[in-house]
């Protein structure tokens, strides 16, 4: 207990002060008691936060004792911990009427009409202070602040022209100079004030370096190239120089030269790795406006350095893959793309590159397992599952294939050509797994957004023909289908094999020899076909030669050999 009130009698003694100076005078009566002894309870509430608690207390000590500045000031606090500006600035008001030469309630009753943006207000009563404190470079500060918010710019650096007479050079006076002259477009005034800056800490090269960016920013190359290496002979290390002048031979078209730069960088252990990433990607654009080998090899150079330095930073294995695909060398390319998703799996563009690399060097099982990664990151892309379902239906697993080709469905109402897309793998994986109303359902669907949208023509009409089912519609499909594209062979077959199943083998004669005339390979299905239709018509030998030539390319059906053996048609 005793520990406690130990501790809060620490904590009030400084308002008990604040409290003594409210009842300067000895106390005399009851009265001065009782409102020394309330303001203190007051400040006891303020303390525990409780402002609101706090406020009504110091109201009520105004309102009964003769108030005092110090009790306004509290009042005005109080508020304004409670956002309560107006009644904390008639408060602070107040407490200037008590005590008007009261510098730190000028300064306090100011920043409260700075806050109701009462600026003209606030700038006397900072000049005030002033008056009486002309050294304080805090309240020429706040002022400025105010003149900066107005855009009265030339009034801000006189006030900061006063202060450096009163006190001499000031480095943030000095820096604050230099970025209002580059708000009122004086580059010359600035880069004064920054030279200023630069003779009055001499080793400090933060200063070359903000001044350099301010020569670059405002298109000062030549001068800015200077500045940097007149200061890297005297302090070669200095990394951050390196990759400013890199960016200077950037900005002139000079690749080799901003190499050289980005190399030094690189080697110096005391720049950050995210700047080397942030650098390195400046170059690489610079490359890609001119991507001649001898660039690109010198990009993955860099690229590679930066890698063994920070193993572990995503953005450079994604660097190292884009210049890979610039080389056309795309498993590599992959290989890093997949590499960085270890460090960072929430790049949705870095996904995206992977699947579509997958897509293009056709390696199914990468596809599958990338693109159901994507899916599972990116869960409301329908992209990644379309691509994850088509993955599924190229290895046949035709069930898993269905499960990620409803969920991209899902996502794509607002999306009609890769619905389109969808629809019809949709139709092909439920044929596969004989849930045939579902199949002509999603078939359906893809014909009304696209009456011609050919790989639905195709399968569609073949599926039914397979299945002896609505001949007459697989007929019409497929008579659309070669009016659309006449000389695509497995159109061809299809509309042949249509006509085989409805028993017009003569028709069915002229479409498949049409799709052999055009075939540069033929390929065993067609053949097949081709053999089971002479067949029909009667000319057996004939039909045992295409069936052996089909034997011999592949593509077959599960009869060909019974078809060979047993020299006639098999259902």
């Amino acid at each position: 207990m005793l520990k406690r009130l130990f501790f809060l009698a620490s904590i009030l003694t400084p308002f008990m002060s604040l409290a003594q100076d409210i009842t300067e005078d000895v106390v005399k009566n009851d009265e001065d008691i009782s409102a020394e002894a309330s303001f203190i309870e007051g400040m006891k509430e303020y303390i525990a936060e409780n402002y609101a608690k706090s406020a009504n207390i110091f109201e009520g000590v105004i309102k009964k004792h003769t108030p005092t500045a110090g009790m306004y000031h509290m009042l005005s606090k109080a508020y304004l911990q409670l956002n309560n500006l107006n009644d904390a600035s008639v408060a602070a008001k107040e407490t200037l009427n008590l005590e008007k030469d009261n510098t730190y309630y000028q300064t306090f009753y100011a920043d409260i009409l700075t806050q109701l943006l009462d600026y003209d207000g606030a700038i006397d009563l900072y000049k005030k202070v002033i008056r009486k404190n002309p050294l304080d470079i805090a309240t020429y500060i706040l002022l400025s602040e105010i003149y900066i918010v107005q855009e009265e710019y030339d009034d801000a650096i006189k006030l900061y022209n006063q202060v450096e007479k009163n006190i001499g050079s000031d480095e943030e006076i000095s820096h604050r100079k230099q970025m209002l002259y580059l708000r009122q477009n004086k580059v010359d005034e600035a880069i004064k004030e920054g030279d200023r800056l630069m003779e009055s800490q001499p080793l400090d090269p933060e200063y070359v370096l903000n001044q350099a960016q301010i020569m670059i920013g405002n298109q000062k190359l030549p001068d800015a190239e200077k500045l940097l290496l007149n200061h890297l002979k005297n302090d070669p290390n200095l990394a951050e120089g390196h990759v400013l002048l890199a960016d200077i031979y950037r900005r002139f078209g000079d690749i080799n030269a901003c190499h050289e730069q980005l190399e030094l960088a690189f080697e110096n252990p005391s720049l950050e790795s995210e700047i080397k990433l942030k650098v390195l990607g400046s170059f690489i654009k610079l490359v890609e406006e001119k991507p001649d080998t001898e660039s690109i090899n010198n990009a993955i150079s860099l690229t590679q350095d930066l890698i063994d330095i920070d193993p572990k930073l995503a953005g450079a294995y994604v660097f190292m893959g884009d210049l890979l695909m610039k080389k056309g060398r795309l498993e590599e390319a992959r290989e890093n793309y997949v590499k960085s998703t270890e460090f960072d799996k929430s790049v949705f563009e870095v996904w995206l590159a992977i699947v579509e690399l997958d897509t293009k060097t056709e390696n199914l099982q990468n596809l599958v397992k990338d693109a159901g990664k994507a899916a599972e990151y990116f869960p409301n892309q329908a992209f990644f599952w379309y691509h994850f379902g088509y993955g599924n239906v190229l290895i046949k697993d035709y069930e898993e294939a269905i499960y990620a080709l409803e969920e991209a469905r899902n996502l794509s109402f607002d999306k009609p050509e890769l619905l389109k897309h969808i629809l019809s793998l949709l139709g092909d994986s439920y044929n596969a797994t004989k849930q045939y109303t579902d199949s002509e359902r999603a078939y359906e669907e893809a014909l009304k957004m696209d009456p011609e949208y050919l790989p639905v023509l195709n399968n569609y009409s073949y599926f039914l023909a397979l299945r002896n089912k609505n001949l007459p519609k697989a007929q019409e499909m497929s008579k659309r289908l070669v009016s659309l594209s006449p000389s695509n062979v497995d159109y061809l077959d299809t509309r042949a094999w249509v006509l085989f199943r409805a028993e017009n083998y003569l028709h069915a004669k002229e479409v498949i020899e049409s799709a052999v005339i055009y075939a540069k390979d033929v390929n065993g299905t067609v053949l097949e076909h081709y053999g089971d239709i002479l067949y029909k018509l009667g000319d057996k030998p004939q039909a045992l030669e295409q069936w052996k030539k089909a034997k011999l390319l592949g593509e077959n059906s599960k009869t060909i050999d019974q078809k060979i053996s047993e020299q006639k048609y098999i259902e």
